[in-house]
């Protein structure tokens, strides 16, 4: 199977299978980059990095630019289309129905159910995330820790936009590559 065909398969079967948006496929992306060889803990976080920091959707992103590190142009249209086509061809099957009842009890009982483990899967990815960060000196890592507590306390309270986080990420970024 040609890397473009395989890309294909990996992210459409992970958009078909991952409920909850792209933050809930961050995990199984990562694994399923590493399993195959296309991409080691370091090279994923970089990607996922530069996926935030582009416009547009992190699962799209994300699997845009992991395709292309994989597999060049082909590999970012496969992986692409792969992570896009699920999700539009739900939208196609099933949307209408559910718009349509979205006000009936048993539906509305149904997504909040769905919401509650949504959250708990979008906390579990936070986790994952953070403890796959690359270890850095003692100080480094507690200033590390503190900068993304404030952050996620400002972002929680709608202090601060994230637009204002990334911004200060690069400068926060240099100050702890030179502190480990």
């Amino acid at each position: 199977m040609s890397p473009a065909v395989a890309l294909f398969a990996v992210f459409f079967r992970i958009s078909l299978l991952c409920i909850g948006g792209g933050y809930n496929m961050i995990p199984l992306m990562q694994q399923e980059m590493a399993a195959r060889g296309w991409l080691d803990a370091d090279g994923f976080m970089q990607i996922l990095a530069l996926s935030e920091v582009t416009p547009g959707p992190v699962a799209v992103n994300l699997a845009t630019f992991a395709g292309y590190r994989t597999a060049g142009l082909a590999g970012a249209v496969a992986a692409t289309a792969g992570v896009g086509l699920p999700g539009m061809l739900i939208l196609l099957l099933v949307g209408g129905a559910v718009a349509r009842g979205r006000n009936h009890p048993a539906v509305r009982a149904a997504m909040r159910g769905v919401m509650l483990v949504l959250v708990a899967m979008l906390a579990a990815t936070a986790v994952r995330l953070a403890l796959a960060l690359p270890p850095l000196g003692n100080a480094a890592t507690a200033l590390r820790w503190a900068v993304a507590g404030i952050w996620t306390f400002l972002f929680a309270r709608r202090i601060f936009s994230p637009v204002w986080g990334l911004a200060a990420a690069v400068p926060v970024g240099f100050l702890l590559a030179a502190m480990g």
